[in-house]
Formats: structure tokens, sequence, C-alpha cells
């Protein structure tokens, strides 16, 4: 009798455990699967005075199984980048040399950002502020994507002083992750670079421009005449450069003069640096002036070389 009982208790239990593995197994494979691609995005600074601004896109895809939900929320984020100090920074290389920059995400999905309509994109621990957010609609599909642009803007405030820095290539990469759903403890994408590069060309300018060297002779004067003229040259930092004028030599109404340029060559701060021409008319010259006072006007030329 006792053998009997235990044999039917057994053919009750098994189809039971049978039947919670299969339950345990197939809910196992209900589950979303999502994974992040970012586009990079460079500038090249060769002016100053207005943003410089420049655009990319990020894609999140995400595939279903036939079990799941039509619709998924998610979060995306952006960290700090390599080089964050109160800002995210593109470094040159491996110098002490830094470009401070805005990152900054669309507000609506599509892959358009215009930086005037874009707000900061960051990585809160919890929460919906400063990241991107949305729903993916998969309908009958099992695979549904986003695309959402991005844009980066070197603000004006700081190009004019940018566009002197040491010249190259400077750097960033800010890592993109997507979390989903969009909720705190949702699971997290692997995350992907977005690259951010701004280069920046070898370049001098005159800062201030030299205008005009007088000279106010009288015949057979006993000393001789000189006049200066300060400028302003601005070239990129620890760039050579040389500065000239040309001709170093002139007559005007018979009188003959000099034009010299100090300091001729020197190497870029990134700040103004100060230069001067110098014309200097020897004395006890006759000159051709044969009324009361007359005026000529040669014309010289500077140039920058770097």
């Amino acid at each position: 009798m006792t053998n009997f009982w235990r044999a039917r208790i057994l053919a009750h239990l098994l189809p039971r455990i049978a039947a919670g593995l299969l339950a345990l197994f197939a809910g196992s494979a209900w589950s979303y699967s999502c994974n992040m691609s970012a586009g990079g995005t460079g500038v090249l600074l060769d002016t100053y005075g207005a943003n410089q601004d420049s655009n990319g896109t990020v894609t999140l895809n995400c595939t279903r199984s036939s079990a799941e939900a039509t619709t998924l929320t998610y979060r995306i984020k952006a960290d700090n980048g390599l080089n964050y100090s109160t800002q995210r920074r593109a470094r040159l290389g491996t110098s002490g040399n830094y470009m401070g920059y805005w990152l900054q995400r669309g507000t609506t999905v599509g892959g358009s950002a215009a930086c005037a309509n874009a707000t900061n994109w960051l990585e809160p621990a919890t929460g919906n502020t400063n990241v991107i957010t949305g729903t993916l609609n998969f309908g009958t599909s099992l695979s549904a994507s986003a695309v959402w642009g991005y844009c980066v803007r070197l603000p004006s405030v700081n190009i004019i002083s940018y566009i002197f820095a040491t010249a190259g290539i400077y750097t960033d990469t800010v890592y993109i992750y997507a979390q989903y759903p969009g909720v705190d403890g949702g699971a997290l994408t692997p995350e992907v670079p977005l690259n951010y590069t701004i280069g920046v060309k070898e370049q001098c300018v005159f800062n201030s421009f030299p205008t005009s060297i007088n000279f106010n002779y009288t015949s057979f004067s006993p000393t001789a005449q000189t006049d200066t003229e300060p400028f302003n040259l601005r070239c990129s930092d620890s760039l050579p450069w040389t500065v000239a004028v040309s001709p170093t030599t002139g007559t005007a109404l018979g009188l003959n003069y000099t034009m010299s340029i100090a300091p001729a060559s020197g190497t870029g701060t990134g700040a103004n640096q100060a230069i001067t021409l110098t014309g200097n008319m020897p004395a006890g010259q006759t000159g051709t002036c044969a009324l009361g006072s007359c005026a000529a006007k040669i014309v010289h030329t500077v140039t920058i070389t770097y």
C-alpha cells in the first residue's frame, strides 16, 4: 500500500515541476535588446567674433521579442568627456592646451539640432534632467530606432583667445549610452564614443595697423628727423614670425630717408605683441622744393611672414 501511494505522489508532482520549468525558460526569453551608435563632428577654427557650431547625430537601435510590449521608453545620456574641468574641453595631444566647448542635445527626435534651440546634455545619476528622453514605437515590427541630433558650440566669448592658441588638432571623446526603459534602474547599453575635433590654423594678423610716417623737414636741416608709428601683431601661441617693411629706403622731394621695424622677429604668444615702424631722414639735405612748402607721399608695405 505504501508503494502505491508513493507512485501516485510522484506522478502528480513531476508534471507540475516540468510545467514550472517551461514557464521559467519561456519568461527569460521575453526581453528587449538595445545599442547606440554615434557620429562625430568638428570645426576648423579660422575666424572669430561669432559662435562656431557643428552638428552630429546619435542613433538608438532596439529589438524585442514578439511577447514584449510594442512601446519602450528610453533615456540617452552623455558623460563629461576625457578632459572635463568645470566644462567639457578639447585637448591638443598630450599638452596642457585646452579649449572649452558646449555639448547640447536636440529637443525633438529626428536628427537635427540647432545650437540656438538645443539644451545641455549630461548624465545625471537619476531622473530626466539634461538627458534625451523618448519612446520607441515598434508597431508590429520586432525592431525600432530613434535618431537624435546634437550640437557642439565653441562660444564666441572664448573664440578670440582660442583662435590664437597653439595651432594643431584639439580633440575630446564623450561617451554616449542609453537607459531602457527610461526609468531609474533601467538596463544600460554599452557606451559608444562621440568624437569632437577642433582644428586651429597657424596665423598672424595685424591687430592694429601702421598708418603713416610724417617728416616736417627744412632744407639743410642740421639735425635728422625721426618719426615712429606703433602697431600690434597677434600670432598663434608658439608660432615664429618675422615682419618687414618694403622698400626700406625712399626719396621724397629729393630728400632721402630710411624705414625700419623693431622687433623684426619673434614668437607668437596668442596675445598682442607691440611693433614699432621708424622713419629716419638724415640731416643736411637740400631737397627739390622751390616753394615755401611742398608735400609728397610714398607708399611702403609692411608684411608678416610665419
